[in-house]
């Protein structure tokens, strides 16, 4: 089998299942359920848009590193595949599919485990999108309540 160059995340670490998991953990828990009792401000809907913001474009980085990640657990599953038919031909055809199964057992485990974890990172992302639009929303109703507020006036006039 060829040896396949893993990913690397900015810092050099190589990109694993486990550091993707960890970095979408961690964006899942910045988008944090939005119903208990704090004050809205328009301070804390700015902060909190700057959080959202700042998760979401380290998504696309998760995003984009689990996807290479799969690619290439995908193209080492392939290579097992093949190098398994061929070590199995002398063997009766009836079987060639269990032997070859039972060869790349790990493989597919591995490949398994990266769609998991792009799959995880994607649905993160999509709720730090959820996210921003609640948000979104919730600052609009700040802005009305400021602007329907008697004694205050919107802009610097």
């Amino acid at each position: 089998m060829s040896e396949i160059e893993l990913p690397a995340w900015p810092n050099g670490e190589v990109v694993t299942v486990e550091s993707i998991e960890g970095y979408a953990e961690d964006a899942r828990l910045s988008a944090h359920p939005l119903d208990d009792d704090t004050i809205r401000t328009p301070d804390w809907v700015v902060a909190e848009l700057a959080e959202a913001s700042r998760w979401a474009t380290r998504m696309v980085k998760v995003i984009e590193m689990a996807e290479a990640l799969k690619r290439m657990t995908k193209l080492d599953l392939d290579e097992a595949r093949a190098q398994a038919t061929l070590d199995v031909a002398e063997y009766p055809a009836r079987e060639q599919p269990s032997r070859v199964m039972l060869a790349t057992v790990e493989q597919r485990r591995a490949y398994e485990r990266a769609a998991v974890a792009y799959e995880k990172a994607r649905r993160v992302g999509n709720l730090l999108k959820d996210h921003t639009g609640r948000v979104q929303s919730i600052g609009k109703q700040v802005e009305l309540t400021y602007v329907t507020t008697p004694g205050t006036k919107r802009g610097p006039f």
